[in-house]
C-alpha cells in the first residue's frame, strides 16, 4: 500500500524539457495577394468608426492587426497604423500612440500625416517620433539616403509543434494538463491528488499505529478509531484515482498536435545568410530509481 503510494509521489520528480519541435524558415509573402475576407471587414469596421470619431472602436478593431503578417508591407498597413496611431493619441494613450507610430515610420519612413485632417499637436506629436527615430538611426533621414539602410525584408516563420507521447498523459499530478498548456487545470487536478495521496499516507500511519507490535491487530478499544482510518485511506485512493482518470481522459481529448504558426518580418542586412530551418530533437526517454519512488525524464 505505501510503497504504490510512495511511488505514485516519486513520479512528482519529474524533468521534462518543454514538448516541441521549432523550424524557422524566410520566404517572401506577394503583397498583391488577395487579403481575407476577416482582415477586410476589421478595416473596414476601424475605418467607418475613424470617420465618426469612435476611437475606441478604432483601438478594439484595428489593435490586433498592427504588424500583421498578411499586412505588413501594404498600403492597408500603413493605413491601419495611422488609424490606430492617432486614435490613441486622441484618447490620451501617448505611449500606445509613439509606438505604432514608431512602428509605422519603420516601414513607411517618409509617410506624412495630412495637415487637413489631423490637429497640428498631433503632427507635431508624430514629427518628433519621427526625428527619434532618425537620430537613433533606425531609419533614413531622406530618401536619398535610403540605400545606406538596405537589407532584404524577408517574412521569417516559426512553426512550433507539440508532439509529446501518450505515455506522458499516463501521468499523475496534472502533467497531460501542464503539457497541453492548462496550467489552471493542471494545478487543480495536482493539488487534488496531492490531497488524496496525503490522505492515504497520513491513515496508514495512524492505522500503523494502532496495531499490536508486529502483528496486525489493534485492541478492541481501537477498533472504531481503525476503521474511521481505514475508510479515509479508501476515500483518499478514490480522490487520488478518480482525479488520476480524469487527468488521463481529459489530457488526451484536449491534445492538440496542430502545429502553431508564428509569423514576421525581419530586415537582413546585406551579407547576411537568411534563417535555415534549426534542427529538430529527437526524443530521449530515461527512467531510474530514486529514494522516493520512479523518476521518469522526457527531452525533446
Amino acid at each position: 500500500m505505501l510503497l504504490a503510494t510512495v511511488a505514485a509521489l516519486g513520479i512528482l520528480g519529474l524533468g521534462a524539457a518543454p514538448f516541441g519541435k521549432r523550424a524557422r524558415a524566410a520566404e517572401p509573402r506577394p503583397l498583391t495577394d488577395e487579403l481575407p475576407r476577416e482582415l477586410t471587414d476589421r478595416i473596414a469596421d476601424g475605418e467607418a468608426s475613424f470617420q465618426i470619431q469612435n476611437y475606441e472602436r478604432v483601438v478594439q478593431a484595428l489593435d490586433r492587426l498592427a504588424g500583421h503578417p498578411r499586412l505588413e508591407g501594404r498600403p492597408e498597413h500603413i493605413r491601419v497604423l495611422e488609424m490606430l496611431g492617432a486614435s490613441h493619441w486622441f484618447l490620451g494613450a501617448r505611449d500606445s500612440s509613439r509606438l505604432v507610430f514608431g512602428q509605422l515610420l519603420r516601414e513607411s519612413p517618409f509617410h506624412r500625416l495630412d495637415g487637413f485632417v489631423y490637429p497640428a499637436e498631433l503632427i507635431d506629436f508624430y514629427e518628433v517620433r519621427r526625428r527619434e527615430l532618425v537620430t537613433a538611426g533606425i531609419i533614413p533621414a531622406t530618401p536619398s539616403e535610403t540605400d545606406s539602410f538596405a537589407g532584404r525584408r524577408v517574412l521569417v516563420r516559426e512553426v512550433t509543434s507539440t508532439e509529446a507521447p501518450a505515455v506522458v498523459y499516463l501521468m499523475p499530478f496534472g502533467v497531460g494538463q501542464f503539457v497541453n498548456g492548462d496550467s489552471g487545470k493542471g494545478a487543480a487536478v495536482a493539488v487534488i491528488q496531492g490531497i488524496g495521496a496525503a490522505t492515504m499516507i497520513a491513515s496508514w500511519i495512524g492505522i500503523e499505529g494502532l496495531k499490536v507490535g508486529d502483528s496486525n491487530r489493534v485492541l478492541p478499544e481501537d477498533g472504531g478509531q481503525a476503521r474511521l482510518l481505514e475508510a479515509l485511506w479508501y476515500g483518499g485512493m478514490g480522490v487520488m484515482s478518480a482525479t488520476w482518470v480524469f487527468s488521463i481522459v481529459d489530457g488526451f481529448v484536449s491534445r492538440d498536435t496542430t502545429p502553431r504558426v508564428d509569423e514576421r518580418f525581419e530586415l537582413l542586412e546585406p551579407g547576411t545568410r537568411l534563417p535555415t530551418p534549426g534542427p529538430t530533437s529527437s526524443p530521449n526517454l530515461r527512467m531510474g530509481l530514486t529514494p522516493l519512488g520512479v523518476e521518469l525524464d522526457l527531452r525533446f
